[in-house]
């Protein structure tokens, strides 16, 4: 019987160190993303800005590591220019939960509206202040000063590896863009200029059906 609490207690204590070390090492790859990462320096890909160290989701949304609980969150050049500059932004409050996929801020342009989703689950901690005095920030430097929330994630180490980074990244904006080239063809001419580029601030050239389902498309809503 001793034995058996001997082997039972092991047992438990080698489960239990194997838990924490995949952990420790789930912190220390988020770590490593946060300090090694460069800057958000976009590169062109498929006309479109895109900075490479940045995790994306398929939501045309994007998160920016900061520590292994912290994060940034914003919208990506892709749905800045299918939006266009926003006249407002409609943000959770302090202290809201938002789930992974699941909305997390809203844009009011010109008569119409937008919502898009968090790329990581959790508590927002602030709120860009620049964006509620000039929404517009948000579509014109993305990346940069049009950053939207900074979230205290939970379970970012998981998160992270449900979102695009790199080759594949790359590769979804590729997508992206042979697939709405698709959606505007079939539509007005006034939306491509010449030479087949989508123009900027397509809610101001689209009828508001048609813009509406881009937009439930594109950035999953």
């Amino acid at each position: 019987m001793t034995v058996l609490i001997v082997v039972a207690f092991f047992a438990l204590f080698i489960g239990v160190d194997y838990v924490l070390a995949r952990r420790r090492l789930a912190l220390e790859r988020v770590a490593r993303a946060a300090s090694d990462a460069p800057a958000a320096e976009p590169v062109w890909i498929a006309g479109y800005r895109m900075p490479e160290a940045l995790h994306y989701h398929r939501g045309h949304t994007w998160a920016r590591v900061l520590d292994p609980s912290t994060v940034v969150v914003g919208l990506d050049d892709f749905a800045g220019r299918l939006l266009g500059a926003p006249v407002a932004l409609e943000s959770p409050s302090r202290g809201d939960w938002v789930h992974q996929g699941g909305r997390a801020f809203g844009l009011r342009l010109n008569g119409r509206s937008a919502e898009l989703v968090s790329p990581v689950e959790g508590e927002v901690v602030e709120v860009n202040p620049d964006l509620v005095k000039k929404p517009a920030l948000a579509a014109e430097d993305p990346y940069g000063r049009g950053w939207v929330l900074k979230l205290r994630a939970h379970n970012l180490a998981d998160n992270l590896r449900n979102l695009l980074h790199g080759r594949l990244a790359r590769r979804f904006m590729e997508d992206s863009r042979e697939a709405l080239d698709l959606r505007l063809m079939a539509l007005a001419g006034t939306v491509l200029q010449d030479g087949g580029e989508p123009v900027s601030e397509l809610a101001r050239h689209l009828p508001k059906p048609d813009f509406e389902r881009l937009v439930a498309e594109f950035l999953l809503t």
